[in-house]
């Protein structure tokens, strides 16, 4: 079985390749069917909450897996974190989970002022972009 990564949201993106109502509850159907971090189907969706970068796992015309990046200004100490995954059984190992996650990181341009993405396991991710401006704050300048 191959699987693929595919964006959610944005242009070309899986969700408006089909029937978007349909594509969007399978979305949803797979956080609740299938969560990694159940606690998080007691959440509510704060209204201050920012989604940053949401993906989808397909295999074939199949979904098999979905997550989100977001970010929740309230939660001041790790504000920025994976939210919402749900990956069928069939195929949930660490490696495909960890694999999601460093997609939505990448895919989500997160502000530098986020160092760090809380994973699903709660570990912190350095958020890359964030290395990038240190990287650019230490580069020596050139004049011309």
């Amino acid at each position: 079985m191959m699987l693929e990564i595919q964006h959610a949201i944005g242009p070309d993106n899986w969700v408006s390749g089909g029937n978007v109502v349909a594509r969007r509850e399978a979305i949803q159907n797979m956080f609740f069917d299938h969560p990694v971090c159940p606690e998080e189907l007691e959440e509510d969706w704060p209204e201050d909450r920012q989604l940053y970068s949401e993906m989808v796992i397909v295999a074939g015309d199949r979904l098999v897996g979905t997550a989100m990046l977001v970010v929740d200004p309230e939660r001041e100490d790790r504000p920025a974190r994976i939210w919402g995954m749900g990956i069928d059984p069939e195929i949930r190992s660490e490696f495909v989970i960890r694999t999601l996650e460093e997609a939505l990181i990448r895919a989500a341009c997160l502000d530098p002022a986020y160092p760090f993405v809380e994973a699903t396991d709660g570990a912190l991710v350095p958020n890359p972009y964030s290395e990038f401006d240190l990287m650019l704050d230490g580069a020596p300048a050139f004049e011309l």
